[in-house]
């Protein structure tokens, strides 16, 4: 379905609610099982979605995190070997066909908030069967604690920059699709079945009266393999080579020596892991002794060279415009505001060096009166 939409951008079902530049993402929550394998698309950045298609290509997943295939319009059960009718099904480790033992679970609870932002947990890439749940407090719907959901270049892919999305949603990432709730659930929670190709920070956004959250988390992850001592080889000097070194680091010590002492010696900084924000970059940093010199340098410790250091510099911000009015009179229309992408001094930039994730909603719904 993502290639499928691509077709349609442009494409304007009605000139009153939507522009020319209209861009379809593909729509999985919300919809009927019955309907899952029509080309029902959204236009991006609004609530406005649309049958497109009265079905997609024979062969496509009936949803990303699915193994069944749409043929002729309808969904047909499929194994994740790929052959239809096949029982074969993922474990909780993402292995098509596993017995659950090639990984292991993680879970923990997050209870005590500041306001603002907090930190949850670090998902790392590799990571299947993700179930985060924030239970409201007293089972109130809306009690001002929100999940919140970045990338690895810190980038917010949910609830960000304090403003949260009260529907469900679906977040494409790599290797898997995660579905998020919303926020009018007393239990709100985002889940994802397939393994994550990259690694994600969850946090829990903490506003108002300041109730406590109460965020469960489990996933799990690949089992490291265990070592096989036998496999290692083994130090190829017999013992008196390595008792004589020992003996020689003696006669260093006692005898005057020339040679200049070990020195730290620090390479060059290594590339920015952010391309704008606060990122970190990193070096190599070695003990180093004169030419020649047989021991083990050694170097004061108090006296080593930092290798890593905060780099990065400001990301482009969208600047949002007032609402226009709304398209109708009566009855439901729309109204859309102006986005500009800002960079660093008040330079204006083209929309898509500015995070489209983070893009603010141009496009909404709106009613003056009844007709």
């Amino acid at each position: 379905m993502q290639v499928i939409q691509v077709a349609f951008n442009g494409y304007n079902h009605s000139t009153n609610r939507l522009t020319l530049a209209v861009a379809w993402v593909p729509k999985y929550s919300g919809v009927s099982p019955r309907d899952k394998c029509k080309l029902i698309c959204r236009a991006n950045g609004t609530g406005y979605f649309y049958v497109l298609a009265p079905k997609v290509v024979d062969g496509t997943l009936c949803s990303p995190d699915s193994t069944s295939v749409c043929v002729q319009g309808k969904c047909i059960k499929a194994g994740c070997d790929g052959n239809l009718g096949s029982k074969k099904r993922f474990d909780k480790c993402g292995v098509c066909g596993g017995d659950n033992k090639s990984c292991k679970k993680v879970t923990g609870l997050f209870t005590k908030p500041m306001h603002g932002y907090n930190f949850v947990v670090a998902i790392p890439a590799g990571a299947s069967s993700i179930d985060i749940r924030q239970r409201g407090y007293k089972g109130l719907i809306g009690d001002d604690n929100y999940l919140a959901l970045k990338n690895s270049q810190g980038k917010y892919l949910l609830n960000g920059h304090f403003v949260v999305s009260a529907v469900e949603r679906d977040l494409v990432v790599k290797g898997s699709l995660l579905r998020y709730s919303g926020t009018g659930t007393a239990v709100e929670s985002l889940q994802a079945s397939r393994p994550i190709l990259e690694p994600l920070t969850v946090e829990v956004l903490s506003v108002g009266k300041m109730t406590p959250p109460r965020v469960r988390y489990s996933f799990y992850l690949p089992k490291e393999p265990r070592e096989d001592k036998s496999s290692h080889p083994k130090d190829p000097r017999p013992p008196s080579v390595l008792h004589n070194s020992v003996l020689s680091l003696s006669n260093q010590v006692e005898q005057p020596d020339d040679r200049p002492p070990a020195r730290w010696v620090a390479g060059s900084w290594g590339p920015c892991s952010v391309s704008c924000g606060s990122g970190l970059q990193k070096r190599a940093v070695d003990c180093r002794g004169s030419p020649g010199q047989r021991a083990v340098p050694a170097c004061n410790a108090a006296h080593r060279p930092v290798d890593t250091q905060t780099c990065g510099g400001p990301c482009p911000t969208w600047e949002v415009s007032a609402w226009s009015p709304c398209s109708k009179s009566c009855g439901r229309g729309f109204k859309r505001r102006p986005l500009k992408c800002m960079g660093h001094g008040g330079r204006l930039l083209a929309r898509d060096q500015c995070n489209l994730r983070r893009k603010p909603q141009e496009l909404d719904f709106c009613v003056l009166r009844p007709c």
